[in-house]
């Protein structure tokens, strides 16, 4: 059985979405649909999510009940017959054991997006919707906890490249299926 679904995990500003991006348009014809963590955080509140994000003031939130209500649509949607690809931040390993879990009836694919520090706080500053506590901590914490088939590093090479190397890993187990 191939891979449905294809998991990055990498610090905020790594170029995650980028990078899937990039990949639904190399995998073309086959779709690819696209689901983050920020998919609902966006769906916040705009106080809370001004808070979330130019205060890194997440208290008013439980973040094992956002996470696990990510791991939830993309296991509805994954259940449902699409592929996905999810990104997130797994910066504990009991976050790591739990996603793991949600995912265990699927084939996935595990990617871990690491950039240099600096690189990171320049993507932050240009961005201007995050702060660089989190940024920090997204560096310090992940990738880490997932036992990666692909790490790779955005902090020079375009998220082209990137996924061309992804596209290659996955046609690979395909074959291998």
């Amino acid at each position: 059985m191939s891979p449905n679904l294809i998991v990055f995990d990498g610090a905020s500003g790594a170029g995650k979405t980028t990078l899937a991006k990039a990949l639904q348009e190399q995998f073309l014809p086959e779709n690819w649909l696209y689901f983050s963590i920020d998919t609902l955080v966006y769906s916040l509140p705009p106080s809370v999510l001004k808070r979330c994000n130019e205060e890194n003031d997440w208290r008013s939130l439980d973040p094992n009940a956002l996470m696990n209500g990510a791991f939830s649509c993309v296991n509805a949607l994954l259940d449902a017959g699409n592929k996905v690809i999810f990104d997130a931040v797994i910066s504990t390993p009991q976050r790591a054991l739990k996603m793991d879990l949600a995912f265990e009836r699927h084939e996935r694919l595990y990617v871990g997006l690491v950039c240099d520090l600096p690189e990171l706080e320049r993507r932050t500053f240009d961005r201007g919707d995050r702060t660089l506590d989190e940024v920090r901590h997204g560096f310090y914490t992940s990738p880490h906890h997932l036992k990666y088939d692909l790490k790779l590093d955005s902090t020079k090479t375009p998220a082209t490249e990137l996924a061309t190397i992804i596209a290659a890993t996955l046609q690979e187990k395909v074959r291998e299926a």
